[in-house]
């Protein structure tokens, strides 16, 4: 009996069938795996929140993310329409002090001196050095190239600034370019043989020279050019016109007054400019040429006289060497230097210091 009994079948529990039970654990592993993500999002917008909450700086905001670890989703987000009535903190204050205002004494005198005329002082001379032929046979004096050199270095041991200089030639001039390569002689040979005659000279490291230009006039019986510069002090901007000539000699009375005649129209038409005017060169006359130019132009002479009211000429001795100047051209320290005399040349070399003083325009064309 008890064998049967131990051995009796079991009743049987009633199960689930298969297939159920697979889709049944595949809908709760959805379940599970659906609740995870959403678990770690609202965690990762939480950190979003609180982090975007602390960098602003904004104090509200900071207190929301705060209370968002207890409350529900909706309320851990940022209310935007807020945000225009919390303060902001400008970048830097900006304070109005007085206002700085020129005295108008200060005022005026800068304002006069802008437009106040332009100044230049420097040393000028005025230099026959005796053409080469006159001494290419014998006599008391060297060769032409050589008295060049010596009139070079007396021009730059007197502290010349700027110098007319007659009776040059071709060999003379290249012996003064050696000498005096601070210097600018212009017109060179520019403007052909009988253009060497006559040279203007200033120092390269002073002036420029802003025009140049020439008028024909008779010489000894030829038709040469009479040139003229107009020259720029770089360090004042002052400009004024320098001219430089030489007169026929001898008996040649006619064209010596032609040629002031050229001369003196050449002056004015420079002077109209509204710039100084300074004219240096051999004239060959101790008075006539003084007492012509200076009424009809207005020009002085370095070493005195006027031409106001007549002709009033220098006190004495005059040479037949000349250096005028007007429009705005005062001299001083007039000196005739006889260093060279019989060495150099025929001629006295003059010496003067000048102040030009330009009009508070400039040329509004060229002459």
């Amino acid at each position: 009996m008890s064998k049967h009994l131990g051995t009796r079948r079991q009743p049987r529990l009633s199960t689930v069938p298969r297939g159920l039970a697979w889709g049944m654990g595949g809908f709760a592993a959805v379940a599970t795996l659906t609740v995870l993500v959403v678990s770690q999002g609202v965690a990762s917008h939480d950190a979003v929140a609180t982090v975007g909450a602390t960098t602003t700086g904004d104090r509200t905001g900071a207190q929301h993310s705060a209370q968002t670890h207890d409350g529900p989703v909706a309320e851990r987000r940022v209310e935007v329409s807020r945000q225009a009535d919390r303060p902001r903190s400008a970048a830097y204050r900006v304070e109005h002090g007085a206002s700085l205002v020129l005295k108008p004494a200060i005022a005026l005198a800068r304002k006069i001196d802008a437009l106040s005329p332009a100044r230049s002082s420097f040393t000028i001379a005025q230099a026959n050095i005796l053409g080469s032929q006159h001494t290419a046979g014998t006599g008391g004096f060297g060769p032409g190239p050589y008295r060049a050199g010596i009139t070079a270095s007396l021009l730059i041991s007197r502290g010349v600034d700027v110098a007319g200089l007659q009776e040059v030639q071709s060999d003379q001039l290249a012996a003064l370019r050696a000498h005096m390569p601070a210097y600018t002689i212009w017109p060179g040979s520019s403007l052909g043989n009988n253009g060497e005659r006559l040279q203007i000279v200033w120092r390269t490291d002073r002036f420029t020279m802003e025009q140049s230009g020439s008028v024909t006039y008779v010489f000894s019986s030829q038709r040469i050019p009479l040139p003229y510069v107009l020259l720029r002090d770089d360090a004042t901007g002052a400009e004024f016109w320098m001219i430089t000539t030489h007169n026929s000699a001898g008996g040649m009375e006619g064209q010596r007054d032609a040629a002031t005649g050229v001369e003196i129209a050449l002056i004015n038409r420079l002077r109209a400019t509204g710039l100084p005017v300074i004219i240096t060169g051999d004239m060959n006359e101790h008075t006539e040429f003084f007492c012509r130019v200076a009424p009809a132009t207005g020009m002085v002479a370095a070493n005195g006289g006027s031409g106001v009211g007549g002709c009033h000429l220098p006190a004495g001795p005059l040479r037949v060497d000349w250096i005028m100047g007007g429009g705005g051209v005062s001299f001083s320290g007039y000196r005739q230097d006889a260093a060279g005399l019989g060495r150099a040349s025929d001629h006295y070399y003059l010496y003067s210091e000048v102040s030009t003083t330009s009009d508070w325009f400039a040329p509004g064309t060229t002459p």
